[in-house]
Order: C-alpha cells, then structure tokens, then sequence
C-alpha cells in the first residue's frame, strides 16, 4: 500500500491486496462489504455502481505479453469518494505505476494534477491508462501495413502465420476493451452528479477518448479481414493455376501414353518390320505432341 497526499486528496496505491488491505478499507473508510468482497478476487467483467457518497469502479488494462505475443487483460479496481482514490491491482500496471511516481516524486506535477480535487485526479489515472492503448494500436498498425505489402508483393503463402497473429492479438483487445464502453457512459453521466457541472467536460473527453480506441479497433479488425479474404483470393487464384498447368499437361501426355501403350502391346503391331519402326512411333507420338499443344493453344489453356 502506497499512499499520496496533498491538501485537497489522498491516492492510495494497493498492489496484491490481502484481507487486511480490506479490512483497513473497511474500518476507514466503511465501504460495503459487498463491494469489498469485489476487490480480492479478480473479477472478468467491467462494473460501475454508485454508492452516494462513493463509487466503485472495474476496469481492464490490454496489456501485450511479449513472449507469448498476445494481448491480456490486468484488472483495476478504482473506489473513489469526495477526497479520496484508492487503486487497486494484481500486476503492475505501467501507465498507472509511471503516473503515480511522477505525482510521488515531483511536487509540482501533484500540485497541478491534484489541485481540483478527487475530480481531476481520477481524470488523470484513467486517462493515462486509456491513452496507453494508442501505441499499442499505432504497433497493430504497422504489422498490418507489413502484411498489406507482404501480400501484395507475393508472398502470400508466407504471411498466413503473420496474419492469425495480429488477428489473434486483435480479437483479445477487442474482447477487453468493448464491454467497457457502458462504463465510461455511466462515468460520464454521474461525474456532474457526483463533481460538479465544472467536470463533465474531462469526462466527455474520457469517453470520446475510449469511442475512438473502440472505433481504430473496429477499424483494424475490418482491415485485417479484408486482407486476409484478398491472401485467400490470391491463394486460390495461385493453387488453381497450377492445377491448370497439371491438368493441361496431364491432357497433353495422355495420347503420347496411348500410343507408347499401344505399340508396347505383345502382338503384330504396323511398323513392326519397318527398318525404321522406333524413329516413326517417335515421330508420330511428336506429331500427337505438337498438335495437342496447339489445340491447347486455340483453346486458351496455354498462353
């Protein structure tokens, strides 16, 4: 437990809560049990519930695990009252660990970010946190400008593993980021009630904030789809015109076959007391050969 205090609020920090973190949170400040109950297991779905004269708050941070290349939510617990925020965590979460030792070490970024109250504070702490996502976003970008070349130059059979792992990334920040979005419309609409008329505006901007991150999502996952639908295309288009060029010279070889089967039969056969009986089965399975071509060619299988 880390706390920050100044002459207008407190922001308590807890890491790993443990049931004396709650029980201390209960005695000090008499938060419902029920709510308190909330805090030590991790829950999967986001909440907002007003108490009166406090709020509670679930939110999910899309944090990107490096080794196993995808995208994981870390929960936070925010109860906040007329004076004071208390965080609450499992594992670090950077934006809100980097902001709160800003605030910690530098007395003239807690004056400026503290002096309107707990309304401006929690502002801050959340609008850290959603505008972490916009790097990771811009990153999504970026591989799926890598793909949209990649495919285009070729390489489509290549990509294919490229392609189901930014999909995959996709599809778990969208399932952590789109249940919140009822979150912020009720955080927006009880901030009036709750602060004051004075900071509607921070928490519009929170939730145009949250709209567009929701909006690129939507727009990446469109995007990908769309390539992957044109790498499928251009698969098929491919495998198809090899099975062309195999049939065409599966069509070409059968005749010269037949005539290699025909006159290996052991029996009479014509030419057979020719002189030159080998050159003239030679020269007719050419002939078969180069008339089979052009047929191929009039056509239009061969180009």
């Amino acid at each position: 437990m880390k706390i920050i205090e100044t002459k207008n609020l407190s922001w308590m920090d807890i890491i790993n809560p443990a049931n004396k973190d709650v029980l201390y949170l209960h005695k000090k400040f008499n938060f419902h049990p029920f709510i308190l109950k909330s805090v030590i297991p991790h829950i999967r779905h986001p909440r907002f519930e007003n108490y009166g004269n406090y709020s509670f708050l679930v939110l999910h941070y899309p944090y990107f695990h490096k080794k196993k290349k995808e995208t994981q939510a870390r929960e936070l617990d925010i109860l906040f009252t007329k004076n004071t925020i208390i965080t609450v965590h499992y594992e670090n979460i950077e934006p809100l660990q980097s902001f709160f030792t800003k605030l910690s070490l530098y007395e003239k970024e807690r004056e400026e970010f503290t002096d309107e109250g707990v309304g401006e504070l929690l502002y801050r702490i959340l609008n850290n946190v959603l505008r972490d996502a916009f790097p990771k976003l811009d990153h999504i970008d970026e591989k799926i400008d890598e793909i949209e070349k990649e495919i285009f130059k070729g390489s489509q059979k290549e990509i294919i593993e490229d392609i189901s792992e930014v999909k995959h990334d996709l599809i778990n920040f969208q399932r952590i980021i789109q249940p919140q979005i009822t979150v912020f419309e009720n955080l927006k609409k009880s901030a009036t009630k709750f602060f004051g008329e004075h900071y509607y505006p921070y928490y519009n901007e929170l939730y145009n904030c949250f709209s567009t991150i929701k909006e690129v999502l939507q727009t990446h996952h469109k995007t990908l789809n769309e390539l992957e639908a044109t790498n499928s295309n251009l698969l098929s288009i491919k495998t198809n015109e090899i099975i062309k060029v195999l049939t065409v010279f599966t069509v070409i070889i059968t005749p010269l076959a037949l005539v290699a089967n025909f006159f290996g039969m052991n029996t009479s056969m014509p030419f057979e007391n020719f002189k030159y009986d080998f050159w003239i089965v030679v020269a007719l399975s050419l002939v078969l050969f180069f008339l089979m071509i052009c047929y191929a060619r009039k056509k239009g299988w061969l180009k």
